[in-house]
């Protein structure tokens, strides 16, 4: 029976500001409940609605104290029918006084009722805001107040906060920020809602902000503000509190109460059901422990299992398949290995194999990795509120009619009906598309873990199964679904566990749907696809009604319906359910803390002190070494003669660990052993480790080279007879780097112990004994001999650790150290000056004995304006990992870097610190024109600790987005591991705020899945740069080089046109094949194997305008030799090592497999050492060889390799001197 809340009441209304429809739904809402309304103001009418008094007349005044009637707002009508009972009319009364009009009520006014007059003065606009800076002015309105914008319903919830007074305890106010998203003279308003304000209950005020950057300030003063009137904030929102919360609120409360420790015995027996479903069945099928295996062997196996489709679709042997599947056994090891064929139903199988370890890993986040724990925490990993719905309940009732429409009698028992809310979909639910229709979807119960943590997901694999469907996958890739219950059951099985069933009940907008009765997929102008089920009178090829959308924003589950069907076995399932949560968190002193975190600023290589033994106490082998090379513009070429010497009794294996740059790459490896000349050459790595320990064992000599990490090689002199000196020549080709204003080429002379001991200490054979080789601060002798060709004029040229003899013309040079030098653990530093660096230009080299020519393109842009005011004004952001995978070593990496880009951005006054997890905290400095608080900063960075639950780096960018700048751009420095959770929904709001927000990642951890972070910076407009601890030397530089390019124009849509004026010349093959964005004074070098180009385009976007620049060469000036060859080569090797090949992961892992066998063969044909690859060399010896006649003359190699290309110019020695800190400073030469 309906309550007649308004029953005997009669209103007077007097309202100007709702629209028609607004006034309409106010009058039927009065006479539904009971209420009349009157025409005319007299003795009958029992209130009087109004927004104030000006809105009546003298003649209404006086009748309303005639009559004494209250005068009450629009609140009153509202609240007494969401409460179900007539309300006291005193808490709504209104002032008879007419208020005076302020500035910013005129502003307001003018911009409600004048919205054309928009181009006001900005100096009037800062006169009437200026009060609202002001802390003791902030001026609060109420929805009755004149000339306050009516706002649409429609918002985003920005962020919100709860007080309590301390003096009353249950007296709350709820602080909320709303974003309306489409054009509004008021885009943000400030919501205030009491429960209690000057003795009356339930008060509402609001503030209207124009830009992002008063809201937030207004916000903060907001604080400020219930802070002196005696409120505090509260961590927690208690349940009482609720109704203060807007309805956007509410429903964030909903989908956050999954963190609630209340947990009802029915949903704890499902949440352990699916549970223990998904990991029996993992338990079942996998050799080791789903925890032990990481989330980047997870996207190497779905890319190894897209590579075995696309080969099964190309009908390849089975053979290869197999082949292909192997590969993905070693990386995900199976208990029992099936030796049937490779199908497509085997492939897809274990691609839902991979989501569900997928899903067990990301949730596992949550509780450190343990999968086993209580009934509660299972429930927390689920990130989604769910509740058992009573079986007498109306909605109950309402969702089991809908299972029973289109359902034959009896088909499906329901057993349990259970309620989801999750947080995410009902962010990004596109219910504004329309058509929104409950629909159902059927999967296996192991699958449901991962359903209510993630969401329902696009298929991986670009087409949909096609055994066990009824539409054969004739709607394309999407997610399907059904409006009958008996269609979308047929694709759920029974549990193992107890034989029960699982079903969705889903809202999906459909939108404008698209109907056939063929196969077909999504068209252009439609939201989803429904493909309409055939009858007696319509042909058609489904034999269901089906529906497609293809995108996860159009669905948002609501309901899990446990059910069975006619035939299945139902089991007894008695678990036990643990409602206490256990306390699993590392806490922070679990862990070494560290002193302080400066970030080192020299080369820790520097600090070792052991002297050059073995460890067994010998003498070192290696005597001298001796450099040649070439240098042609920010390339080179380096020959390494280096001398060992066994002076022991009996033959050993010396390794030496030979350190280069990260850009460096071994081409060549060469051995001179007692007038013998042995050549390395580049092997697969297996066959040839093989073939040395062959070698070794047959009493040959053996040289093998390894690179064990991008800067580290290793040469194993093997079986090296006693007495004897051997001369290992290596050659490795490098690029120079670009430091304040000089080209700078060094040497690098000592590897760091960490990486030695791994290096050492790997057995590569068994026959003689080892001999291990550290490189310390231990001097030897050292020369050097390298020329210099410059397409400009060298300008200086100069070495902070040697003296050096110098040759040169304009652009040609040669340098040579001085005799005695040695080489201690600072290695060898050079510094070039040349003009013009920064004009772009081509190089084209020549192959000697091949139809093949390698295109080097060098691009170092410099803006007039280094610095981007835009950036300089704006705001930035440090977002920092909190999660539970950063715990450890990699939290406390990521304070170090953060700390270190805190005191980088000095260039701007505004910073904000975000720590995020499942939640975030921030920090903003200073949101007005005070200075920056650096000491709170740092204590907040400090703070940090990885116990904030899952990644979820999505609400960081989501809130950031509704907060955009208005007048300047906001760069983020997101410092993570990258596993974050929710990659999609993070993509997207990246790419939709790149106009005014900018991303820069810095990835921390040896397992960081550097994929994800270079993907974010690379469609957030920014840089990505790995901090390797192993090289922490460097990460001064690094976090600089972030901070500089916040700063920086950028050159974007970087792309480049080949111009080979051959038509058939169709082959172009160049690396980088994806050019991210361009700062400021950073090189670009572009290499390919392109035939007869000598011209070349480059384009690029640099603040809104074109940037167009042809650079050239002529046939006269192509170079012949093979060094362009060879750093093409290993460009494109360094590519398929970092590159990123697509923005889905998968697709890249795909593509790097497929590429392996390219690089192998690339790598064996200019002999580039890598990661698969080794050099090798042989040493035949005869069993009656003199093994003790050793007639090695080391100099003659070192002589013929000649690089003096001014020969008929004169050496002139460099003059240096030390100054008072004991550093060589370069004098100029005496008059």
């Amino acid at each position: 029976m309906t309550i007649a809340i308004f029953a005997g009441c009669t209103f007077f209304l007097r309202i100007r500001k709702l629209t028609i429809l607004e006034k309409n739904r106010l009058k039927t809402s009065i006479k539904e409940n009971g209420g009349q309304i009157a025409f005319g103001l007299n003795q009958e009418c029992t209130h009087v609605v109004t927004e104030d008094a000006d809105a009546l007349s003298p003649t209404h005044l006086k009748a309303i104290q005639k009559y004494e009637l209250p005068m009450v707002n629009v609140d009153f009508i509202w609240d007494s029918i969401e409460e179900r009972r007539l309300l006291q009319c005193e808490n709504y009364e209104l002032s008879q006084t007419v208020p005076c009009e302020t500035d910013t009520e005129t502003t307001l006014k003018n911009a409600d009722d004048s919205p054309k007059e928009k181009d006001v003065s900005e100096e009037n606009h800062k006169h009437k805001w200026d009060d609202s800076r002001n802390l003791e002015k902030l001026r609060w309105y109420s929805n009755n107040d004149e000339y306050v914008p009516n706002f649409p319903k429609e918002f985003e919830l920005a962020k919100y906060d709860i007080l309590e007074k301390i003096s009353a305890h249950g007296e709350y106010v709820v602080l909320e920020m709303q974003c309306f998203q489409h054009e509004f003279s008021y885009p943000f308003c400030i919501r205030a809602h009491y429960s209690m304000l000057e003795g009356r209950p339930k008060q509402k005020r609001l503030m209207p902000a124009k830009t992002s950057e008063e809201a937030r300030r207004l916000y903060a003063l907001s604080i400020q503000d219930l802070k002196k009137m005696g409120f505090e904030l509260r961590k927690d929102f208690p349940y009482q509190a609720e109704y203060l919360a807007s309805e956007k609120l509410q429903e964030r409360l909903i989908a956050d109460a999954a963190s609630s420790s209340v947990l009802s015995e029915e949903v704890g027996r499902f949440v352990e059901l699916i549970w223990t479903e998904a990991v029996g069945h993992l338990d079942g099928l996998l050799d080791k422990p789903v925890t032990r295996i990481s989330l980047n062997d997870v996207s190497r196996a779905e890319g190894i299992l897209l590579r075995a489709k696309k080969c099964y679709e190309e009908t390849e042997s089975q053979t290869k398949l197999s082949a292909i599947m192997t590969e993905f056994y070693k990386i995900i090891p199976h208990k029992k290995v099936l030796d049937d064929d490779v199908s497509k139903n085997l492939i897809y199988t274990k691609r839902d194999l991979c989501q569900l370890i997928r899903d067990m890993l990301n949730i596992s986040e949550i509780n450190m990795s343990v999968l086993n724990t209580s009934s509660l925490s299972k429930y927390r990993t689920l990130r989604c509120r769910i509740d058992a719905l009573d079986v007498a309940s109306e909605e109950f009732k309402n969702v089991k009619h809908l299972l029973e429409q289109n359902t034959s009698e009896n088909l499906i028992q329901v057993l349990n009906i259970y309620k989801v809310s999750r947080g995410t979909e009902s962010t990004v639910f596109e219910r504004k598309l329309g058509n929104v229709q409950s629909l159902f979807h059927g999967s296996s119960v192991c699958n449901f873990v991962g359903i209510l943590s993630r969401g329902l997901l696009l298929p991986k694999i670009d087409e949909e199964r096609a055994l066990k469907r009824t539409d054969v996958g004739y709607l394309g890739s999407g997610i399907y679904f059904s409006n009958s219950a008996r269609t979308s059951i047929k694709y759920s099985q029974p549990c193992e566990t107890d034989g029960t069933r699982l079903l969705l009940i889903c809202d999906v907008a459909l939108g404008k749907c698209w109907k056939t009765e063929e196969s077909c997929y999504i068209f252009i102008g439609y939201d989803s696809v429904h493909g309409v089920r055939r009858t007696e009178k319509k042909e058609s090829i489904f034999e269901d009604d089906e529906f497609v959308v293809y995108r996860t924003s159009q669905v948002q589950i609501k309901y899990v319906v446990q059910c069975t069907c006619d035939n299945d076995k139902v089991k007894e399932f008695q678990p036990i359910i643990q409602t206490e949560l256990e306390d699993q968190r590392l806490s922070f002193e679990d862990y070494d803390q560290p002193k302080d975190y400066t970030v080192p600023s020299h080369d820790l290589l520097n600090d070792i002190s052991a002297g050059l033994l073995d460890r067994a106490g010998n003498p070192i082998p290696l005597k001298d070494i001796q450099i040649k090379g070439r240098i042609i513009d920010l390339v080179a070429e380096v020959v390494v003669f280096q001398t060992y010497e066994n002076e022991t009794e009996s033959p050993i294996e010396a390794k030496y660990v030979f350190p280069l740059d990260d850009t460096a790459a071994v081409c060549g490896f060469e051995a001179f052993i007692k007038g013998k000349h042995i050549i390395g050459e580049v092997k697969e790595k297996e066959k040839a480790h093989q073939e040395y320990r062959e070698a070794i064992s047959r009493g040959d000599g053996a040289y093998l080279m390894d690179q064990d990490a991008p800067d580290i090689f290793t040469v194993s002199v093997g079986n090296l007879p006693p007495s004897t000196k051997v001369l290992i020549k290596i050659t490795y080709i490098t690029e120079l780097s670009y430091e304040n204003g000089n080209l700078c080429f060094h040497l690098p002379a000592a590897v760091a112990p960490w990486q030695q001991d791994k290096a050492l200490n790997e057995n590569t054979q068994d026959s003689v004994r080892k001999i291990c080789i550290r490189q310390t601060e231990a001097k030897r002798e050292f020369s050097l001999e390298m020329s210099i060709e410059m397409p400009f004029k060298i300008n200086n040229i100069s070495s902070w650790t040697h003296q050096l003899k110098i040759k040169k013309t304009d652009c040609k040079a040669v340098v040579s150290t001085t005799e005695g030098s040695l080489l201690d653990a600072s290695g060898f530093s050079m510094e070039i000056l040349i003009g013009d660096v920064y004009l772009p230009r081509m190089w084209v080299e020549k192959h000697p004995d091949e139809e093949s020519e390698a295109c080097m393109l060098v691009f170092q842009p410099e803006f007039e304006v280094p610095f981007d005011h835009l950036s300089l004004q704006g705001e930035a952001v440090i977002c920092l990992d909190c999660s539970n995978s950063m715990a450890g070593s990699a939290i406390q990496q990521a304070k170090e870097i953060a700390l270190h880009a805190l005191n980088s951005c000095y260039l701007t006054r505004k910073i904000s610190v975000l720590k995020f997890g499942t939640n975030f905290v921030e920090l903003c400095s200073n949101l007005d024109d005070s200075p920056m608080d650096s000491v709170a900063l740092k204590e907040f960075i400090t703070s940090a600790t990885a116990t904030m639950g899952e990644s979820n780096l999505w609400k960081v960018l989501h809130y950031l987005s509704l907060l955009y700048p208005t007048k300047s751009k906001r760069n983020i420095i997101l410092i993570s591991d990258g596993h974050i959770q929710y990659e999609d929904v993070t993509l997207e709001v990246v790419k939709k705020n790149t106009l005014h927000t900018r991303i820069f990642t810095c990835g921390v951890s040896p397992t960081a899945n550097r994929h994800v972070l270079r993907t974010l910076s690379h469609y957030g407009a920014g840089a990505f740069e790995y901090f390797d601890v192993k090289s922490k030397y460097n990460w001064e530089k690094k976090v600089k080089s972030q901070t500089t390019r916040m700063f920086s124009p950028q050159c974007s849509s970087i792309s480049i046109e080949w111009q080979t004026y051959q038509a058939d010349n169709y082959d172009l093959t160049f690396t980088p094949s994806q050019i991210c964005a361009l700062f400021n004074h950073e090189r670009l070098l572009v290499y390919g194997f392109i035939i007869n180009c000598t011209e070349a385009i480059l384009k690029a976007q640099v603040d809104n305008q074109e940037l167009y620049t042809l650079v050239s060469t002529s046939e006269l000036q192509k170079t012949t030799g093979t060094i362009l060859h060879k750093l093409a080569a290993r460009a494109f090797i360094r590519e398929y090592e970092q590159g990123m090949f697509d923005k889905n992961e998968i697709q890249h892992e795909m593509k790097r497999e497929e590429m392996k066998s390219n690089i192998i063969e690339l790598s064996l044909k200019h002999s580039i050492v890598t990661q698969y690859t080794s050099f090798v060399a042989i040493e035949k010896r005869e069993a009656d060889e003199d093994q003790s006649d050793d007639t090695l003359d080391h100099f003659e190699p070192v002589a013929t390799h000649n690089v003096d290309i001014l020969p008929y110019i004169e050496y002139s020695t460099e003059e240096f001197m030390v100054n008072q800190s004991g550093v060589c400073i370069l004098c100029p030469p005496p008059l």
